[in-house]
């Protein structure tokens, strides 16, 4: 739970620098700033020639310091526009393609359109308490974004992953080489050591079926994330003030947590087993 709560943190921290960087950096700032500048020294220059009195030029600038204040205080509360800068934060971070895999790489295109889909809906909510508490609802959806691109990329290495694929090719073989050397062997240590080498590969191949079973896991869990995914979206259209009124929502909300909760467990157990040393996974 408390990595959890880190990971809120982190998201939280990132979507109020991009939104306050969006405030300051966007063009009209930038405009407005440089006709602040330009009037006070034109003003400055009318001063100094006689035609104005220099008290203007101080004036020009506090009019436009605080014509640049509004409009950066409204850029931090236009939710639209926000909205706009955090999705964009998110497929930055989350883009799809970091993924060499073209069905993860569309399977994560997905799930960044369903978090678009859903922030949308919110936009278009009239501003109330309903609007209010369906934001509430989809707010852990950027931990399952982030999630879903975690899972996403463990998959995408394990599939590209030469070293295993070959061990899945090789160790079964060995195994039964090893096995028909141990039956036609008559020196005692050699069986030993034969034995032993098996025991090893046993092992090994134990490990590499663990983890071919937890990443066609991941895979499943994968696709019912993106139906849950849809599924959400569907509901929370459904949703109006009487049904907030009943729950709804928090239900909703209850949903995605375990859903982020679930991925977060799903992808700490295949990096145990995937960083297993028997399984020899490329370090």
């Amino acid at each position: 739970m408390a990595r959890k709560n880190d990971l809120d943190d982190v998201l939280r921290q990132r979507a109020r620098r991009a939104i306050l960087w969006n405030a300051l950096m966007r063009w009209e700032s930038a405009a407005l700033i440089a006709l602040t500048l330009i009037g006070s020294a034109f003003m400055g220059l009318a001063a100094l020639v006689g035609l104005l009195s220099w008290l203007w030029v101080p004036i020009a600038f506090a009019v436009g310091l605080v014509a640049w204040t509004a409009l950066f205080a409204s850029s931090l509360t236009d939710e639209q526009d926000n909205a706009r800068v955090v999705a964009n934060l998110l497929r930055q971070r989350y883009s799809p393609k970091q993924l060499r895999s073209v069905k993860l790489r569309s399977q994560m295109g997905k799930a960044l359109q369903y978090q678009d889909m859903l922030d949308q809906i919110i936009l278009k909510t009239p501003e109330g308490v309903l609007r209010s508490r369906l934001a509430r609802t989809i707010e852990p959806v950027d931990n399952w974004l982030e999630a879903i691109h975690r899972l996403a990329t463990r998959l995408d290495n394990y599939e590209l992953n030469t070293v295993i694929r070959q061990d899945m090719r090789s160790v079964p073989t060995a195994i039964k080489d090893l096995k028909t050397r141990l039956a036609q062997q008559d020196n005692p240590a050699m069986q030993s050591t034969l034995r032993n080498t098996i025991a090893d590969k046993d092992r090994q191949w134990e490990q590499l079926s663990k983890l071919q079973n937890m990443m066609e896991k991941a895979g499943y869990q994968l696709q019912s994330t993106l139906a849950m995914l849809g599924t959400i979206y569907a509901q929370l259209q459904a949703i109006d003030l009487k049904g907030a009124e009943k729950g709804r929502d928090e239900h909703l909300r209850t949903e995605i947590t375990e859903q982020v909760q679930q991925l977060h467990d799903l992808s700490e157990a295949m990096d145990e087993v995937y960083h297993s040393r028997s399984v020899g996974a490329e370090r």
